[in-house]
């Protein structure tokens, strides 16, 4: 007799296991007509009929509140029904059929110590009443025989039922917090795209504002960067959206370099990096583009360095600006502490890529100006080779260059 744990879980699996579970058990009642088939032989008295009758009256209700459940109920249900089929056979049918149904709902309850002890109280119950009233063997053989496999196959169903909610469960808590995950990531990648896209083309409108009389050419120019900008941001949030979201410290770097030009800060490349893995090469593009617009946002530079390095099997990305005006200084001074430095969504988004790669990420903020350094391990024999895209993108051949 088929058995379902009692769960609250609004899972539509579950809902469904319990529903099949309901159907069945309205379809097992139909072994009451086994009941009596012993007055097929020699009709019942009055009073037989009508303590079968009130028996099954009392039955009914109790069979089907406990059906299907695994907690206390079915197992004051299970102990009910099997004191009804003991109290009913002095009375001609066929008592066992309510032991059969005892030891369905009994074998059910969680957890399965209980279930033991309660079918082991029936089975001692069951004994004493055959012993007492001398019971014929084949008035009792076929309820042991049923009640024992009914019992096995109900705390096979409970067990597989238990399993069966918690694989469901537990595919319900994926489904979850693979949309967490997801809605994460697109606001990460909407953060550091269009808090770099705004930043740019605030600071390029500032410029070709001022230059609109003094430089109509380059305040055209400008405008139509801009445009360019917010063209290819639109792209890069629709590709954001869709999960195809990549980068390269290349392109990164050559968008860094247009922005802190715009901004009037400058900029110092050296060590340029290595071929290093995509995912590696992914995170740091992100931390080196969030590190540059807080820079031309935030800190009031006239400075910005950028350092790659290799070393102890791991590569490191460090960005440094540095202030060189005394209200600059008093200004970053006002706003952070060179110990504890408020971190907003930029830097949780950098940690949280950095983490997924296996690196780490250390941030000072000092009124003379701030050291972002990001350092990712890399796996043994990457990193190796020739130097990679962006010594091609460096502003000339020497290993430290300006722009």
């Amino acid at each position: 007799m088929k058995t379902a744990p009692m769960t609250t879980a609004d899972s539509p699996e579950l809902q469904a296991l319990d529903r099949s579970t309901r159907n069945m058990g309205y379809w097992f009642l139909a072994y009451l007509l086994i009941y009596p088939l012993p007055w097929l032989r020699r009709p019942p008295e009055l009073v037989e009929v009508l303590a079968s009758l009130a028996g099954i009256a009392v039955f009914l209700p109790l069979y089907l509140a406990g059906f299907g459940r695994s907690d206390t109920r079915a197992l004051r249900c299970g102990a009910a029904v099997a004191a009804i089929g003991l109290a009913l056979q002095p009375f001609g049918g066929v008592w066992g059929v309510f032991i059969v149904y005892a030891c369905g709902l009994l074998g059910g309850v969680r957890p399965q110590q209980r279930a033991y002890a309660a079918l082991a109280v029936v089975a001692l119950a069951v004994a004493s009443l055959v012993l007492l009233r001398r019971i014929g063997l084949w008035d009792w053989l076929p309820t042991l025989f049923f009640s024992t496999m009914t019992a096995m196959v109900s705390m096979y169903s409970a067990a597989y039922a238990t399993q069966s909610a918690e694989l469901a469960a537990s595919r319900d808590r994926e489904r979850r917090l693979a949309v967490v995950a997801e809605r994460e990531r697109i606001a990460r990648d909407l953060h550091d795209l269009l808090g770099h896209t705004l930043t740019a083309v605030a600071v390029k409108a500032d410029l070709a504002g001022r230059l609109i009389a003094a430089d109509p050419a380059r305040a055209r120019a400008e405008i139509e960067d801009i445009h360019r900008t917010a063209r290819a941001a639109l792209a890069d949030v629709r590709a954001a959206v869709t999960g195809m979201r990549s980068t390269s410290l290349a392109s990164e770097l050559t968008t860094a370099r247009g922005a802190l030009t715009s901004a009037g800060i400058a900029l110092t490349l050296h060590g340029p990096a290595q071929p290093l893995p995509p995912q590696v090469e992914t995170a740091l593009a992100f931390v080196l583009l969030e590190g540059v617009t807080n820079i031309v946002r935030h800190a009031m530079a006239q400075h910005c360095r950028v350092d790659f390095g290799h070393q102890a099997g791991a590569v490191t990305l460090t960005i440094q600006d540095s202030r060189e005006t005394a209200e600059a200084a008093l200004a970053l001074a006002r706003q952070v502490s060179p110990v504890q430095p408020r971190e907003g969504h930029g830097i949780s988004g950098m940690r949280q890529r950095l983490s997924a790669v296996g690196g780490t990420l250390t941030l000072c903020i000092t009124p003379e100006g701030s050291t972002l350094q990001a350092r990712v391990p890399l796996p043994a024999g990457a990193g190796g080779g020739e130097a990679g895209a962006l010594r091609r993108n460096a502003p000339d051949d020497a290993p430290e260059a300006s722009a």
